[in-house]
């Protein structure tokens, strides 16, 4: 039969602390994972170190796997928590295949990729040190804020980002998929300063250059260099956001410095399973570097960092990798005497209504319970479910599970179980289209879950023979209680697997696709609560990295109708292991993503100076929150979670009801003045 059993001993990639997706991208996934049509790249590997780890032997298994001799001014493998490093596929292959390198993984609690990057985009190994290029913005002032953008396609050139004599209140862009010039500090993409715009600001106003040669002079909009150029289109997510969370009219600008960091866009365009998590933490101490450093030894100035990104699977319990490490650079960072504040904003995600999550429970043992995948012809990449199991002892089997594809191949009587080391897999003409395994998360997830890949459904070219493509339609997963205990609960996530605005469509999101499910009500509206007695919720969808402890979570709300918009999602979190409640129902509150239900969406900045563009999601709701945040930071207060909640609480006791629930709406709507409003018309 095409379902079999690996021979867990044989597996070289058997290690606990490993990320699944990285197994699967080392493994049948690797297609998938590699740039297409790119010779030379480097995968980033993020490393969460013990707290207590041998920095000794890892610098020298470093040394060993890639042979850098020093480490030039950079900081050595080890020297902090959370690290990035740049690898190629063979060398992440020996890491964790060989022998020889299992003590350096000994010294790691946890190792996860990010999408590769072209080799001309990392620093060349023993290349001499570059500093950071000095600050020339000026000294800072008693109301100077640091807001950090990090995002996709940053306008920096735009009119909105400047002050009245012409020049940029833009620090500097980190460009993390550009041509490496050495100065980013993290050994990887370039670096944009201040001097450096103002110098192309200045040069095209003398020249009349538009802002299309400006951006091509930037090398951000180069159509002879490889890649895609955002910045080139009409509009981009993150000038939109950039614009919501600190644009301001050149004549009235506050002193709010901007730090952008544009993340790859690999990252950007396949949101399907390879980590955000070595980019976006590297930005977030990217941001928090340049703070430092403008403070030159100083007290730095107050920091307010939007992320406007979201993914569907993860514990959703404040655990995930992102989290943990945004909750502990700001933490530490705010724990410094004399340091003003950090904050960081995150959206609380657009899937209430995508049917990407279920809940099941079971009442009696060698109970079953069905959940029906949905997976999408035309898919062009892999599709993934997690499925979290509740806290218990590891080694436990408490729960099986086995697949039956749309053309019913059923897996049964092979099957996963908690606590075994095999991987099931369905293997077609030798590929395996379809891997399952069970993965125990480390602390402090220290949860069982059980891991679900699967191959794209079509691959496109012409040359035969046809590459193999897993199926179609309904692929069915299939539960059976070995020993969980009435009440106890199984969550499973669909992963986020969708296009963003701007890129082509590739990923087509797959979903939970039950008979028990109603998506409209008899009018034609879409039900936005709950039946109890479906196991596919709504609630319970909120982004798999909005559920931290330090971050910010921000939903979304109809301006005119003041009720929460129907993608916006929400809790409830499950509660951490060893823990008695939650540390938040859902968002902290909910602010304006959509004018209205007949005209979705808020106004923003295009790309280009003199444009405005409509843009809606919850990913547009959270920039308000961050220029009010960045506001009250500006005034000496504290701008934290408490004081949003206080603020969503005074705005809510204003507003007609019905309240939303905590689990969607946190304290409640904040209805903020419109950063863009159309031209001749006067808000009132």
């Amino acid at each position: 039969m095409p379902w079999e059993y690996d021979d867990p001993w044989s597996d070289p990639l058997g290690l606990a602390n490993l990320d699944p997706y990285l197994r699967w991208s080392l493994g049948p996934g690797r297609e998938d994972f590699l740039l297409p049509r790119t010779g030379g790249q480097r995968v980033p590997l993020l490393v969460r170190w013990r707290e207590k780890k041998n920095e000794a032997r890892i610098r020298d298994l470093w040394r060993r796997l890639t042979g850098e001799a020093e480490w030039a001014g950079r900081s050595p493998p080890g020297s902090e928590r959370f690290e990035t490093h740049f690898l190629t596929f063979r060398e992440v292959r020996r890491l964790f295949a060989e022998r020889e390198f299992r003590p350096f993984m000994r010294e790691a609690e946890w190792a996860t990729p990010g999408p590769p990057l072209p080799e001309a985009s990392v620093t060349p190994r023993n290349a001499p040190f570059r500093p950071r290029p000095a600050s020339t913005s000026g000294p800072l002032t008693a109301g100077t804020v640091i807001v950090g953008i990090i995002d996709d396609g940053l306008a920096f050139g735009h009119e909105r980002f400047r002050r009245a004599d012409g020049t940029t209140r833009i620090e500097s862009v980190w460009i993390q998929d550009g041509e490496d010039d050495g100065r980013s500090g993290y050994g990887y993409g370039c670096m944009i300063t201040k001097a450096e715009i103002d110098a192309l600001l200045a040069a095209a106003e003398q020249q009349d250059w538009d802002e299309d040669e400006f951006y091509r002079r930037a090398g951000v909009a180069d159509f002879a260099r490889p890649g895609r150029k955002p910045v080139a289109r009409h509009a981009s997510h993150g000038a939109h956001v950039m614009d919501l969370a600190c644009g301001f009219d050149p004549g009235d600008t506050p002193d709010w410095r901007i730090v952008g960091v544009q993340l790859p866009t690999a990252t950007t365009a396949d949101s399907s399973g390879a980590s955000l998590a070595p980019y976006v933490i590297d930005a977030v101490k990217h941001i928090r570097d340049v703070a430092l450093a403008m403070a030159g030894g100083g007290r730095p100035p107050p920091v307010a960092i939007n992320f406007s990104y979201g993914l569907t699977a993860g514990p959703h319990d404040g655990t995930h990798e992102i989290e943990t490490a945004i909750d502990e650079i700001v933490r530490d960072h705010n724990a410094v005497a004399g340091n003003r504040p950090m904050r960081v904003v995150i959206p609380s995600g657009n899937s209430h209504l995508a049917r990407l999550h279920t809940r099941v429970s079971f009442d009696t043992l060698d109970e079953v319970v069905e959940l029906p995948w949905r997976v999408q012809p035309d898919d062009l990449t892999p599709s993934f479910v997690e499925i979290w199991l509740p806290p218990g002892p590891d080694g436990a089997e408490r729960i099986a599970l086995t697949i039956e594809t749309p053309s019913g191949d059923d897996s049964a009587p092979r099957e996963v179980k908690e606590g075994q080391l095999h991987t099931l897999r369905y293997v077609v003409g030798g590929s395996v289209l379809c891997e399952a395994r069970y993965h125990r998360a480390p602390a402090p997830t220290d949860r069982g879950m059980l891991f679900v890949a699967l191959k794209p459904t079509v691959r496109p070219g012409r040359a035969p023979p046809p590459r193999p493509a897993a199926e179609s339609g309904i692929w069915r997963l299939r539960l059976k209680n070995r020993g969980l205990q009435p009440g106890e609960m199984v969550e499973a996530w669909v992963q986020r697997d969708d296009a963003p605005i701007g890129y082509p469509t590739r990923g087509r999101q797959s979903y939970f696709d039950h008979p028990c499910y109603r998506r409209y009500d008899h009018a034609g509206r879409p039900i936005e609560e709950d039946d109890i007695s479906c196991i596919v919720r709504r609630y319970g969808s909120i982004n798999a990295i909005a559920t931290g402890h330090e971050t910010i979570i921000v939903g979304g709300v109809y301006r005119k109708e003041l009720r929460p918009v129907p993608y916006s999602a929400g809790g409830p979190v499950t509660v951490p292991v060893g823990a008695t409640q939650v540390h938040r129902d859902g968002p902290d509150a909910l602010t304006v993503s959509d004018d209205s239900a007949a005209h979705p969406g808020v106004l923003g900045a295009g790309t280009r100076s003199g444009s405005v563009v409509v843009m809606n999601g919850t990913s547009v709701a959270a920039p308000r929150i961050t220029r009010w945040i960045a506001c009250e930071l500006a005034a000496g207060r504290p701008g934290d979670r408490d004081a949003v909640e206080q603020l969503a609480t005074a705005h809510e006791a204003q507003l007609d009801p019905p309240k939303p629930p905590p689990e969607r709406g946190g304290a409640g709507r904040i209805v903020l003045p419109p950063v863009r409003m159309p031209r001749g018309i006067q808000e009132g």
